[in-house]
C-alpha cells in the first residue's frame, strides 16, 4: 500500500493535534492551599522551595509514580502530607498536627533512630539546620490553624483523605511497565509533564551462534537508535527518534487515554500511539521526501497490571509502506503481546511476541526475551531477539532470524528521564 493522499491528510491531522497540544494549557488538579498573605502562607512557600530543591526531583518524590507514593511537588505536597500515615511506619503520620514531634517527615529529615531506611534526602547531604527549622515552624503553624473555624484542613476533609489513603493502600501502585518500551513495543508508561526522556537502543547484527570470533555478536556491526521525548502533559508525550537502519526518522505522539481503575474501574490502561516515519537514505531515482519514503504508524496500547510484580500488554499495530524499497509496497498489521514479571525489587524479566496478521512480513514474527533493571532515573534492558528494526514500521513486520534455527541476537535499551 503506497503513501497516498489520504495518508497525507492523516499526517496533516497529526500536525494539527501537535500544534493544538503545544498551545493548549492542560488544567491542573485543585489542591488545598494556604493564604499567601498569612504567616502560614509564607512558610508554605518556603517549605515548597525546600522540597523543590531537595525532594521533588527527578525520579524521587515527583511525577505520576513518586517514591513511597509521596508526591512533594509544590501543588501536591500539602494534600500528600497532612495527617496521612507513612508507608514505612503506618502508626506515624507524615505531618501529625496533634503531636508535631512525632511527624514522620521531621524524623526522616533529622535521621531519627526510629525511622525505617535511611535519612532523607536520599544520597544527598542532609538539610541545613535553618531548612529543618522552617519545616518545624510550618508544622507548628498548622497546629495554630487547627484552632480556627476555617482551619486549613477541616475534619470532614481529613476523614475523606484518610479514607482515600486506606483505599489506595489496597490498590496497585507501581506502574505496569517502568520503561516506555517492553522491548520494541510501546507501553502505556508516559514521560510526565515537563520532563524529558532520552532513549538509546542497540541491536547487534551477528547471531549469538556466530561464536567467540565475533564475541557472540557483540563485535558488531549494529543498528543504533537515539530518541528524545518530552512530556507535554502527564498523559501526552512527543518524541523524535533517528535510527541508523535506512537512516530513518520517526516523529510520534503518545496519548494515555486512561489508567487502569481510574475510569469506570476498567481493569486496564489504554494509550494511543501515532507516528510518521521518513527514510532519508539516498536511493537511485528517488527523492528523500518522496511519498515512497514515508510511512504512518498506529498502535493501540492496552496494558493490565495483574499485581505489583506482574503486567501484560496487548498492542494492535499497523504501519504503512513497510517494504518501501518495493514498487508494490504494502502495509503490515500485527498484534503485539508482551509482559513484565518483577522477580526482585526493580529487577524484572521482560518478553514480547509480535505476530503479523496481514500484509508484508519478514522471515518470521518478531519476538524478544530479556531482563530489566530500574536504578533511579534510569531503566536498563538487555535481551535476545530476532529483529534489528527499531522504528515502528521496522519491527512490526517481524525479524530476519528464525527461532527454530536458534538464530538470535543481543540488544539493549537505556531510558533516562530528567
Amino acid at each position: 500500500m503506497k503513501f497516498k493522499s489520504k495518508q497525507f491528510t492523516f499526517i496533516f491531522f497529526i500536525g494539527l493535534v501537535l500544534v493544538f497540544s503545544l498551545g493548549f494549557k492542560f488544567p491542573k488538579n485543585l489542591y488545598l492551599t494556604q493564604s499567601v498573605d498569612s504567616g502560614e502562607g509564607r512558610l508554605h512557600k518556603e517549605v515548597a522551595t525546600i522540597f523543590k530543591k531537595h525532594c521533588s526531583v527527578s525520579d524521587c518524590h515527583k511525577g505520576t509514580y513518586p517514591r513511597m507514593n509521596l508526591n512533594l511537588e509544590e501543588d501536591k505536597f500539602l494534600k500528600a502530607l497532612l495527617n496521612f500515615p507513612s508507608q514505612e511506619i503506618p502508626s506515624l503520620k507524615f505531618v501529625d498536627k496533634e503531636n508535631p514531634e512525632q511527624s514522620y517527615l521531621l524524623m526522616k529529615i533529622k535521621g531519627d533512630k526510629a525511622i525505617v531506611g535511611r535519612r532523607m534526602p536520599l544520597d544527598s547531604p542532609p538539610l541545613r539546620e535553618n531548612e529543618i527549622k522552617i519545616i518545624e515552624d510550618w508544622i507548628s503553624s498548622l497546629i495554630e490553624a487547627k484552632s480556627k473555624q476555617e482551619g486549613l484542613l477541616p475534619q470532614i476533609e481529613k476523614t475523606k483523605q484518610e479514607a482515600e489513603f486506606k483505599k489506595e493502600q489496597k490498590e496497585i501502585r507501581k506502574p505496569a511497565f517502568w520503561g516506555t518500551r517492553v522491548i520494541n513495543l510501546p507501553t502505556s508508561q508516559t514521560i510526565g509533564k515537563g520532563r524529558f526522556l532520552f532513549r538509546v537502543s542497540h541491536r547487534y547484527f551477528p547471531a549469538i551462534k556466530s561464536g567467540y570470533d565475533s564475541l557472540y555478536g557483540l563485535d558488531g556491526p549494529a543498528v543504533i537508535l537515539l530518541s528524545f521525548g518530552y512530556g507535554l502533559s502527564d498523559n501526552l508525550d512527543l518524541s523524535l527518534a533517528r535510527t541508523k537502519l535506512d537512516k530513518e526518522v520517526e516523529l510520534s505522539l503518545k496519548w494515555l487515554m486512561f489508567e487502569q481503575g481510574k475510569i469506570l474501574r476498567l481493569p486496564f490502561s489504554a494509550a494511543l500511539y501515532l507516528g510518521g516515519s521518513l527514510v532519508t537514505q539516498s536511493q537511485p531515482d528517488r527523492k528523500v521526501f518522496s511519498a515512497d519514503n514515508m510511512k504512518f504508524n498506529l498502535q493501540i496500547i492496552l496494558s493490565h497490571q495483574v499485581s505489583n510484580t506482574f503486567s501484560l500488554a496487548l498492542v494492535p499495530a499497523y504501519s504503512s509502506n513497510t517494504n518501501h524499497w518495493d514498487p508494490s509496497s504494502e502495509g503490515t498489521f500485527g498484534l503485539g503481546t508482551g509482559g513484565r514479571w518483577m522477580i526482585f525489587n526493580d529487577f524484572s524479566i521482560i518478553w514480547e511476541w509480535i505476530p503479523v496478521l496481514t500484509g508484508y512480513k519478514d522471515n518470521s514474527n518478531g519476538w524478544g526475551l530479556g531482563v530489566e533493571k530500574k536504578i533511579g532515573g534510569h531503566v536498563f534492558q538487555v535481551f535476545v531477539l530476532n529483529s534489528t528494526g527499531l522504528t515502528s514500521d521496522q519491527f512490526i513486520p517481524g525479524g530476519d532470524f528464525r527461532l527454530k534455527d536458534w538464530d538470535l541476537r543481543i540488544g539493549f535499551n537505556i531510558f533516562r528521564k530528567f
